[in-house]
């Protein structure tokens, strides 16, 4: 790994209002630290690719573009842009700026890079972080994330996140020579929540109660998973089915609960929007290895009021030969 001890990898496509604010925010960094930047360029149709080059000639030793030949996005190719970032990474720790995304306080990363030296029995750090719209402004929203210090499966399961992709800083162990990669050449989206389960699995997560980065709500352009995203069943069902997969392969026990859980939730989903009939979800559900532990699970994490729903909503759904 040389002497780089983070590597910040940046992933953008049709970034061009939005890529200068996401740089900048690193170089004015004050951390004593050597780090390194990655920008991933994925052919985009706008100027994204020409502003890029005017950043490698400004600071030309801390600014590297990978030019993409084609969309690896939407390509054949064995990685994405953000993974094929990730394997490029020479740094102990990683992480990820997304083209859209900034930070906006200029002392994170010495604060995140500190903390991981101090504790190597956590494997990430996270912290808050504030919605803002295309234009910069802050929105009235909160992040999904978690405001306790430790987070946790339970807060996995409720849908809660350590904190926006932004935020995360975690230890560099998802090279392809060091850790198997087959969850992400099968292009699970959103990624950060197969980051963020793995990460469990393989040590703890602090979260630090300060917000840091600001998270750029889009909904139009760009690669943002906010602006490209549209409900999917058989994508919903197979992204789950692919966690449920990983969960068994570590052999623990909360791990999988966590995971055939919200598999369930993801069929029950398929209901509500009216994707699957109560025939398929009895069909996907013979999936789930651990039923009545899952069943009580989801009564647990989804309330018995949701649940007493759920079972009335199944009960008018008329079975489809």
């Amino acid at each position: 790994m040389n002497d780089v001890v983070l590597s910040i990898l940046v992933p953008t496509y049709n970034q061009e209002r939005y890529i200068e604010t996401a740089l900048n925010s690193i170089l004015l960094q004050k951390v004593k630290y050597k780090y390194e930047i990655l920008v991933g360029e994925d052919v985009s149709k706008d100027n994204t690719r020409e502003i890029l080059k005017k950043y490698e000639i400004t600071h030309p030793n801390k600014v590297k573009v990978y030019y993409r030949d084609i969309n690896l996005g939407t390509s054949s190719a064995k990685l994405d842009n953000h993974m094929d970032l990730y394997n490029r990474a020479r740094g102990k720790y990683v992480i990820f700026l997304e083209g859209d995304d900034y930070w906006i306080d200029e002392n994170k990363l010495e604060i995140q890079i500190d903390f991981l030296e101090k504790h190597p029995d956590y494997i990430a750090v996270a912290h808050n972080c504030i919605v803002v719209d295309e234009n910069g402004k802050q929105r009235h929203e909160t992040y999904p994330e978690c405001k306790d210090t430790e987070y946790t499966l339970k807060h996995y399961v409720n849908n809660i996140l350590p904190g926006q992709l932004a935020t995360v800083m975690m230890r560099n162990i998802y090279r392809m020579d060091s850790f198997p990669t087959d969850m992400w050449e099968k292009r699970l989206v959103p990624g950060d929540r197969i980051f963020y389960f793995t990460l469990l699995a393989n040590g703890k997560m602090y979260c630090i109660q300060k917000a840091m980065s600001a998270y750029r709500y889009v909904t139009t352009g760009g690669s943002s998973y906010s602006a490209n995203v549209r409900y999917n069943f058989q994508y919903d069902e197979y992204w789950h089915k692919e966690l449920c997969s990983y969960a068994y392969s570590t052999s623990k026990n909360p791990f999988v609960l966590c995971a055939e859980t919200l598999y369930f939730a993801c069929l029950v989903r398929g209901i509500k929007y009216k994707s699957i009939s109560f025939k398929n979800f009895l069909a996907y559900s013979s999936n789930v290895k651990n039923k009545t532990a899952v069943l009580k699970q989801f009564i647990l994490v989804y309330t018995p009021v949701a649940y007493r729903k759920f079972i009335n909503m199944l009960k008018n759904i008329k079975i489809k030969n």
